[in-house]
């Protein structure tokens, strides 16, 4: 795993820019409900090229690796966890299609005001009745009538739609399909001036956290499409959303990392500054732990984000890995950030505490982007067909061979998701990212990128890992 001086001056170029002061004046602007939609953020991230950070400079992008992307998205996250989804949803569900599932003249039209900033485009597959499973939406559907497409139904839960000026749209062509097969991609210009009749978007929905990046629902009666706004191949359009959201999961997991490591700053400072029974807290054994195991879930989950990365970036199998990234990080988020909470006392509850908006920004992380039960079925199933590699010590081999043994035959060819008893696979797959991390360490980060994680020696972090491990192991065998 090798980072390069570039991804360095990245990191470096991101972070000071987000500490500038105006960074803070649009954050209290923007980030509460009903504010207008932060394009003034927009605008000064695209200054250094983060609109269009992977489009290829041929569509006047900046055409960076995916490792800068995720880089990127953890030194705006850092700061401000809403601000950092706007460009997140516009690079990786947005852009990301059009780039590699896009016709010519699609890339030609759309790419190169993505990448200046000028506009954003959404996402549109969850329905009010199909979440989780995406593969039988039947809520939004086109009809072809003479010499276009005509779109009926709805889509919810879609970032930045209020200020977008396309969807990247999936809806079922053949209703007599009632399975993935039947389901169609198309890039559709949103024009509601003159149309109330035909597509409608409501004021945005009233989130938890992270504000700035508006959410919303579209809808739709027999909105007219046109044929050469398909995306990809007709009744291939869900390949092209699993592939986005595989995507965008490692760019999840960046936003999850960053806000953990905002947490920890406030952890430090909350914990050096407080004074108890005269003595500051970080000089309590059990603080200085959960400290310490927020610095270990940051670096882990930057481990496992990095190789799905590098996977990415040369073109290989990654989608397993991403999920393992964004399981591990995003379940990591939600428990460490609330531990930061406490350490807040009575502020930690006072919505003016930053702590507190991270706890709300930080409960999404584990929903979107496929929920956790999502990821931990593409894990477990992942694992089964030996495309999770795990490297098990002597003394552990034939214990794990069983248990592995035993998951198989739990799942009996199905995937987790459609078991009713989940235990078995779904615990299989939570302990998966800690022998995987074991792995990559030892294997894949033999220069250990010290500038980019909190333990400067790696044989801490393994030590911890192991006594995870047998954590793990110790309550499996218990079952």
């Amino acid at each position: 795993m090798e980072f390069l001086e570039e991804h360095l001056i990245l990191r470096n170029t991101v972070r000071d820019r987000m500490r500038k002061p105006d960074i803070q004046e649009m954050i209290k602007k923007y980030e509460l409900h009903g504010a207008p939609f932060a394009w003034e953020f927009v605008s000064s991230m695209a200054e250094l090229g983060l609109t269009g950070i992977n489009i290829p400079e041929e569509y006047d992008g900046a055409g960076m690796d995916n490792l800068s992307g995720v880089i990127a998205m953890i030194e705006m996250s850092r700061v401000w966890s809403g601000g950092a989804l706007i460009l997140a949803v516009g690079n990786s569900l947005v852009s990301y299609p059009v780039a590699k599932f896009g016709t010519e003249s699609q890339k030609r039209q759309w790419l190169p005001d993505l990448a200046a900033g000028k506009i954003l485009g959404s996402f549109g597959l969850t329905e009010p009745g199909h979440g989780s499973d995406a593969g039988h939406i039947n809520e939004t559907y086109a009809e072809e009538k003479y010499t276009c497409w005509l779109v009926s139904g709805q889509k919810h839960f879609i970032t930045d739609i209020p200020a977008a000026k396309f969807i990247v749209l999936f809806a079922r062509t053949k209703r007599q399909l009632k399975d993935s097969q039947g389901i169609t991609a198309f890039l559709v210009p949103i024009l509601t001036k003159g149309n109330d009749s035909i597509i409608k978007i409501p004021e945005p929905n009233h989130k938890l956290g992270n504000h700035a990046a508006q959410m919303g629902t579209i809808f739709f009666e027999h909105y007219p499409v046109l044929p050469f706004e398909m995306l990809g191949k007709q009744e291939r359009g869900f390949g092209v959303a699993m592939s986005t959201l595989a995507h965008g999961r490692n760019w999840i997991a960046a936003q999850a990392i960053g806000v953990m490591e905002h947490a920890l700053e406030l952890a430090l400072a909350q914990t050096e500054n407080r004074v108890t029974f005269e003595k500051p807290l970080n000089k309590r054994s059990s603080i200085c732990e959960a400290i310490t195991r927020l610095k270990a879930a940051i670096d882990i989950s930057k481990v496992l984000l990095f190789y799905s990365v590098k996977l990415e970036d040369e073109g290989k199998a990654f989608y397993p890995h991403a999920s393992l990234a964004k399981l591990f990080s995003s379940e990591a988020a939600r428990a460490l950030v609330q531990e930061v909470q406490k350490m807040h006392g009575g502020t930690g509850y006072v919505m003016e505490s930053p702590i507190t908006s991270l706890v709300a920004d930080s409960v999404v992380f584990d929903i979107y982007e496929g929920a956790s039960n999502v990821q931990r079925s593409v894990i477990a199933d992942a694992w089964i067909d030996g495309k999770i590699p795990v490297r098990v010590p002597p003394f552990y081999q034939q214990e794990f061979k069983d248990f592995k043994a035993r998951v198989k035959s739990h799942l009996k060819g199905k995937g987790a998701l459609e078991l009713e008893d989940q235990q078995l696979p779904f615990q299989a797959a939570d302990i998966l990212p800690w022998w995987v991390a074991k792995d990559l360490i030892r294997d894949e980060f033999k220069v250990w990128p010290k500038e980019f994680m909190n333990f400067q020696d790696p044989s801490l972090l393994l030590s911890r890992i192991y006594r995870q491990i047998k954590r793990d192991w110790n309550q499996i065998n218990a079952i």
